[in-house]
């Protein structure tokens, strides 16, 4: 019988603070803003590799445990994530429907390729498979490309789980380590492929390959496994030690912060988020112990409300804006800006929208759907459920 798991109330703060990162990359104006915080703000896309590795951590600590005879059954667990994703992410889209269907027949017209446009890239997001194609990746909705991309992760969990259950801990941090370097090398491939791309004559859509860069899954699963393992790692550490994960926390936002503030070059650009790994994986491994102070006020209940609405609020900060914006040209009302009083709004309007939906939208669909997609009843194991408030 496997232990009952401890909820991990700070990593739930946590994804408050990254999704309004990304919240203040979209659409808060950096005129006026010191290099180091106008640096920060642009550091937003670094947060959504965050998330990817607080999955992996978190998957693996919810299905995986310290248990070495661990199992994942693949049809629930697809089935858990399908409802827990799903619903908000199709309500993004329908919210994002109207602008992005009047931008194409604007831009187009009524015509027969307009509409195969708009049903093509429907098609894609509404599959979640839009990441895999250049020219889909960053449409209709363009945050729910991480959802694609977490799809994929999720294709792959179950198939990752036995190797990881049969890893000592010696093993886990080799696999972290070549995780790492595993990113490095496609990253390095990429860009080789970038350079032949660009030369004249090649054949080869350079701006296409740079969105692959940006969004394809394959280059962001060690990201994933990298959190898969430390989650492993950390379920299996012989002893807690205060001391130990409050350093770790304050290595993970020293270096996070630092690398976040600093300006970089544009080829050193592209490996920016390899070089925020560690300290994303020193800050979740502090956090999760919950002695820190930071761990504490990121486990208050105030924040773990809006870390359970952040899911939310990312998905549908962008439409919401576009609404605003669409609504103040028809209208002429002349108030939609992005300066900071406007942003200030327009930030709490999305807050107070997100916590809305997590408890009238997103969460009675998601027991609706596990209610009629799940198996014949059966006793639940920890493994079958979410972990408190720190689920994926």
């Amino acid at each position: 019988m496997r232990t009952a798991l401890r909820p991990l109330p700070a990593l739930t703060g946590l994804r408050f603070l990254a999704a309004f990162h990304v919240v203040l990359f979209h659409y808060l104006d950096r005129d006026g803003l010191p290099a180091w915080l106008a640096n920060t703000v642009d550091s937003g896309p670094n947060s959504v590799t965050l998330f990817f590795v607080l999955s992996g951590f978190i998957l693996a600590y919810s299905y995986l445990g310290a248990e070495p005879d661990a199992t994942v059954p693949r049809r629930a667990f697809w089935l858990a994530r399908f409802a827990r994703v799903y619903p908000v992410y199709l309500l993004g889209l329908v919210l994002a429907a109207p602008v992005f269907v009047g931008k194409v027949l604007q831009q187009q017209g009524v015509t027969g390729e307009s509409l195969l446009t708009i049903a093509g890239i429907g098609t894609a997001v509404g599959g979640l498979f839009q990441a895999w194609l250049p020219g889909a990746a960053c449409q209709w909705n363009c945050p729910g490309w991480s959802l694609s991309v977490e799809a994929f992760f999720y294709l792959v969990f179950p198939f990752a789980a036995l190797p990881v259950l049969r890893m000592s801990r010696s093993g886990l941090r080799v696999a972290l380590a070549l995780s790492a370097l595993a990113g490095v090398v496609l990253m390095g491939g990429w860009l080789y492929g970038l350079y032949v791309a660009s030369q004249p004559g090649s054949g080869l859509d350079s701006e296409a390959w740079k969105v692959v860069g940006a969004y394809n899954p394959l280059l962001r699963l060690p990201q994933f496994l990298c959190g898969v393992f430390l989650g492993r790692l950390y379920c299996l550490r012989p002893r807690v030690s205060v001391p130990f994960d409050r350093a770790m926390v304050a290595v993970g936002v020293v270096v996070s912060l630092v690398l976040f503030g600093v300006q970089w070059g544009h080829l050193a650009l592209y490996f920016k988020d390899l070089a925020l790994l560690p300290g994303f994986a020193c800050l979740i491994w502090g956090l999760a112990g919950g002695t820190d102070p930071l761990a504490r006020a990121l486990a208050r209940p105030g924040m773990v409300a809006l870390g359970e609405a952040s899911y939310a609020l990312y998905l549908l900060h962008s439409p919401l804006n576009n609404w605003l914006h669409a609504v103040d040209v028809y209208l002429r009302l002349g108030w939609w800006s992005r300066g900071p009083v406007f942003f200030t709004g327009y930030a709490l309007l999305c807050v107070a929208v997100s916590l809305v939906v997590f408890r009238r939208v997103e969460e009675p669909s998601r027991r609706w759907l596990r209610s009629r997609l799940a198996a014949p009843a059966r006793p639940a194991s920890p493994a079958s459920l979410d972990v408190g408030t720190a689920r994926t």
